[in-house]
């Protein structure tokens, strides 16, 4: 049995670069979730095989294969009216519209003082 730790095994893999990965990609979830407030996962899979066929093996293969599933932001909704021609509308087709103007104040008035 290995007494070499799994952590230290992670780091060794495709000379770091697998460690590298996984902790970007970890970062990358963390604020995805933060942001989104929705939870998400990363899956690293091992597939380990011997390099030969026998009973003495002394050398193995390690592949990596990491899949992050990411939370989507909610896309929000549009709301659209619908015509007598069934052509799609941002205003209610039978409403007229509303005449607006400028209603900004007037320039205040100075009265005299009176003595």
């Amino acid at each position: 049995m290995s007494t070499k730790s799994f952590a230290i095994t992670l780091q060794d893999l495709r000379d770091g670069r697998v460690n590298a990965e996984l902790s970007k990609l970890f970062g990358d979830l963390i604020n995805t979730v933060k942001s989104t407030g929705k939870s998400g996962d990363i899956t690293l899979k091992l597939k380990v095989k011997p390099t030969g066929r026998g009973q003495d093996v002394d050398k193995i293969f390690i592949a990596d294969a990491i899949t992050v599933n990411m939370p989507k932001p909610d896309r929000g909704e549009d709301v659209f009216w619908l015509t007598d021609d069934n052509e799609l509308s941002r205003n209610h087709p039978r409403q007229g519209n509303l005449e607006l103007r400028d209603a900004s104040q007037p320039a205040p008035i100075n009265f005299k003082e009176a003595k």
